[in-house]
C-alpha cells in the first residue's frame, strides 16, 4: 500500500489508534531521545513530538517516530490489518520481491512544495535530536533514505546509514569502503577521480524504510 506523503500515513496510525501526540514541551537534547527509546522498549505506539523546545516557530515544528516500531504498524504500511500473522506478512513480500515495478518520473508532488538550495539550507531549522549522551552531535540522518547509484551498471540503491549534522548545509556520515551498496559505488567513484551524487530522502513512504533497511543482495 503507497501513502501520498508522510502527512497521511501518520493519519492512518492515528485513526488506527498506533500514533500517541506529545504534547508537553521536549527538550531535543537527550530528553526526546530518552523518550523515544523507552516507548520503544515497552512496544509503544508511533510519537509525534508536537513542542520541542527552541522550535515552537519556524519551518518545522514537530518531530515524528517510530512508524514502523511494531510488526502491527508494518503490516498496515503494506496494507494489512495490523493483527495479521507473521507468516503472512512474510510470504507476501517474498511474492512482492519477485515482481519488478517500473518507476515514474514526476514533475510535482509533496517533495516539491518547498525548495531550499546551496548556501540557503540550513539543517539547524528542524528539531534534530541529539539522540544519546555521548554522542558527538545531533544525527538528522537515522531513518533516511540515501540514494546513490552505481556508476558502471547505472543501478540505483537505497540504504538506510547514520549522519549527523555538520555545518548548516553539511551531512558526515559513516561510509564503509565495500561494505555497504553505497560504500561498493564510493569505492567505483573514487577509481574513476569523480564525486559520488547523493540524495537523503526523510519522510518517504513507509514501506522504503523497511526495504532500505533489508538486507538484500547486490544487483
Amino acid at each position: 500500500m503507497s501513502f501520498v506523503d508522510m502527512r497521511e500515513w501518520i493519519t492512518r496510525l492515528d485513526t488506527e489508534g498506533e500514533l500517541r501526540r506529545i504534547k508537553a514541551e521536549v527538550d531535543w537534547d537527550r530528553e526526546l531521545g530518552a523518550i523515544a527509546r523507552r516507548v520503544l522498549e515497552k512496544k509503544g505506539p508511533a510519537l509525534l513530538f508536537e513542542r520541542i523546545k527552541g522550535y515552537e516557530t519556524g519551518r518545522c515544528t514537530k518531530l515524528f517516530i517510530s512508524g514502523l516500531g511494531s510488526v502491527g504498524r508494518l503490516a498496515l504500511a503494506l496494507g494489512f490489518p495490523k493483527d495479521v500473522s507473521n507468516r503472512d506478512l512474510v510470504q507476501h513480500v517474498m511474492k512482492l520481491n519477485r515482481q519488478a515495478i517500473p518507476p515514474k518520473t514526476v514533475a510535482t508532488g509533496p517533495v516539491k512544495e518547498v525548495i531550499v538550495r546551496g548556501t540557503d539550507i540550513d539543517q539547524t531549522e528542524f528539531p534534530v535530536p541529539k539522540w544519546h549522551y555521548l554522542e558527538g552531535g545531533r544525527y538528522i540522518h537515522t531513518f533516511s533514505g540515501i540514494v546513490t547509484r552505481d556508476p558502471e551498471t547505472r543501478a540505483m540503491n537505497v540504504g538506510i546509514y547514520r549522519g549527523m549534522i555538520g555545518k548548516r548545509n553539511t551531512a558526515p556520515f559513516l561510509l564503509i569502503k565495500g561494505g555497504q551498496h553505497w560504500g561498493q559505488h564510493f569505492l567505483k567513484y573514487a577509481a574513476r577521480g569523480e564525486p559520488m551524487p547523493v540524495a537523503c530522502v526523510v519522510g518517504w513512504d513507509p514501506i522504503m524504510p523497511f526495504l532500505a533497511g533489508s538486507p538484500i543482495p547486490t544487483g
